[in-house]
């Protein structure tokens, strides 16, 4: 006899652990439902996500799994309803069914996206479903692509040893590490199943008051001391953002010079073109500085031949603003494959002059990957994790100086 799949209105939603092994994420996931029958006319869910290998993982179920026998009363209804969510590889999905007329079940698949919602139904090509008549055995759907979401990133800003420029100086690598653990454990809480991922963002290239020999008024971190700190976000789990201050240099040839920190599958770059003063003809610092789109594409076109090149998984190109003559000629901007730009709401203030930052510079295009920048001592007053994760859309990455 064939057995029709049924769904449960009484089912609750589960609470799986939040889990972030990467920030990026570099592929697709792709998984297919499956359902099988037992004798008492029960009917359980289960999921299936490939592995690299090609071959199908181990079934993945609800916490609430077990479906009851079909009611007749269901027939005529045909309502959605929902298993509990299951935390995969980079996502969350629970599935989704009815009953139809005929007594078939079309079951498909829902997942969280990123600002704690669920999505729209996804389709699979094989989604209606019935038993087979053999108790016991899995019946699967045909598979269906779902996008990993991001791990956010809650990253500590600044120099070595100068806590006047960001908290990063507050300590050693390791010591900075356990207080930005215990920042990312707070967002980790909040958001859910997309988790979090910590960050080092170190200023490798400091724009200086007075000229130096090169003519770039920049002082550059030694690759010795940038190695500490690759080797420290290796240790602890962490990404490593290194960031330029441009001066009178330019941009590429600064990312140039960080080339082998950047073949590191958890290193990328940020640019701050603040003290990029060189148009202007005075020195950094005396007069808000600029970059412009072309010079943003160089760099973006150089990470992603770099990642290709290398094999990597997908860099962040980070560019700092506050100011609209910080970035000229922003819709010029190309993105590239392998490269995410994201724009930071760099600016010091209230919740909102800062909030008013963020939509006109962060989440506009070209920007990919919004990132908010908070200021422990000088922000009136600090924006609460609860007040970021309740921004829209909610920062990829959060630094904090």
């Amino acid at each position: 006899m064939t057995a029709a799949l049924a769904v449960s209105s009484t089912l609750v939603w589960g609470n799986p652990v939040a889990t972030a092994q990467q920030a990026v994420p570099d592929r697709e996931i792709e998984a297919r439902i499956g359902a099988r029958w037992h004798v008492d006319g029960r009917v359980e869910f289960g999921l299936q996500v490939r592995a690299d290998t090609g071959e199908w993982g181990e079934i993945q179920q609800p916490a609430r799994r077990f479906m009851p026998a079909g009611r007749r009363s269901w027939l005529s209804t045909s309502r959605w309803l929902s298993t509990s969510p299951i935390a995969l590889r980079g996502a969350e999905a629970r599935v989704v069914a009815r009953r139809l007329a005929d007594g078939r079940v079309e079951a498909t698949l829902r997942v969280r996206i990123e600002r704690g919602e669920w999505s729209e139904r996804l389709t699979e090509r094989r989604r209606l479903l019935t038993g087979g008549g053999e108790i016991g055995v899995w019946y699967w759907s045909s598979p269906v692509r779902l996008a990993a979401q991001w791990a956010q990133i809650v990253a500590f800003y600044g120099h070595p040893g100068v806590p006047s420029m960001g908290v990063l100086g507050h300590g050693t690598p390791a010591e900075v590490a356990e207080e930005i653990a215990e920042w990312t454990e707070r967002y980790d809480r909040l958001n859910g199943p997309r988790g979090t991922v910590g960050a080092y963002h170190l200023i490798t290239g400091v724009a200086q008051a007075n000229p130096t020999s090169d003519g770039t008024w920049l002082y550059r971190l030694p690759h010795d001391r940038i190695a500490t700190y690759v080797e420290a976000a290796r240790e602890h789990g962490m990404l490593l953002f290194i960031d330029n201050q441009i001066g009178w240099s330019d941009p590429l040839s600064e990312v140039k010079l960080l080339e082998d920190f950047l073949r590191e599958p958890f290193v990328h770059m940020a640019l701050d073109p603040e003290f990029a003063t060189q148009p202007l003809g005075v020195r950094p610092g005396r007069a808000i500085g600029g970059i412009t789109g072309e010079q943003v594409n160089e760099v973006l076109l150089y990470l992603s031949e770099l990642v290709e090149e290398e094999g990597l998984p997908p860099k962040i190109l980070m560019v700092h603003q506050f100011a609209d003559r910080m970035l000229h000629n922003r819709d010029v901007i190309v993105t590239q494959p392998g490269v995410e730009l994201s724009i930071d709401m760099d600016g010091i203030g209230s919740p909102r002059a800062k909030l008013y930052g963020y939509e006109l510079y962060a989440i506009t295009e070209p920007s990919q990957r919004p990132t908010f920048k908070l200021f422990f001592d000088q922000d009136d007053p600090l924006i609460s994790p609860e007040g970021v994760l309740a921004m829209d859309p909610v920062p990829d990455v959060i630094i904090y100086q």
